[in-house]
């Protein structure tokens, strides 16, 4: 997995806030400093660490982050009108993210 321990530590910190908001800067900042590093890898380092927050792909290399656990992520998952399985895919294929709002 590209991302350092040092990356990992500050997502897992992140999660703890719950704060949609820190948390997406932290996925920024690391995607920023780790050019191997996408949001798939994000993903997988959430869920090692069993944190609550799921990153959700988005349109245009755009993403959302839900902290809400499992039943929030799948409900907005439904929302989007993509199964868990087509989210884990775009967010490997996704590239540096920029977000612009």
């Amino acid at each position: 997995m590209p991302l350092t321990a040092d990356q990992r530590h500050s997502l897992l910190l992140a999660n703890r806030s719950r704060d949609v908001g820190q948390i997406t800067v932290v996925i920024e900042r690391v995607l920023a400093a780790n050019a191997d590093a996408n949001l798939f890898d994000i993903e997988m380092a959430f869920r090692d660490g069993a944190c609550a927050a799921y990153v959700i792909a988005g349109p245009s290399k755009a993403f959302h982050v839900i902290t809400g656990g499992l039943s929030a992520m799948l409900a907005a998952l439904g929302a989007a009108g993509r199964t868990a399985e087509a989210n884990r895919a775009a967010l490997e294929n996704e590239v540096k993210v920029t977000r612009s709002e």
